[in-house]
């Protein structure tokens, strides 16, 4: 299981990618959308099997396609994000930026 922090430094905010023992996975990360591409090229090189799917990226991300689907299936409201990890939009698990905005202003 990774995390995503998010951390102010010098040149502003950054997101990067924890394991379980708090261990750096990821390089400074500038935007969320690069993080969670980095986190699902990082789950895919660590599934041992064949990979079935031909893309990475879930086709529901891609609002043309989601309105095509929306038309023509009902599976897309029922999964509206997918069965994979990866299909789930990211969220910030541990916000170190706040704590030291906090500290900054106070």
């Amino acid at each position: 299981m990774v995390r995503l922090v998010k951390d102010l430094i010098d040149s502003g905010i950054v997101y990067f990618w924890v394991d379980n023992d708090s261990e750096k996975l990821s390089p400074d990360i500038a935007t969320l959308a690069l993080a969670e591409e980095w986190r699902t090229r990082y789950v895919h090189s660590q599934y041992p099997g064949d990979e079935r799917r031909k893309s990475h990226i879930d086709r529901r991300k891609n609002r043309d396609k989601r309105m095509e689907l929306d038309e023509t299936l009902f599976a897309s409201r029922l999964l509206p994000h997918g069965r994979r990890k990866t299909d789930v939009p990211v969220e910030v698990d541990i916000d170190q930026a706040a704590e030291k905005l906090k500290v900054f202003y106070c």
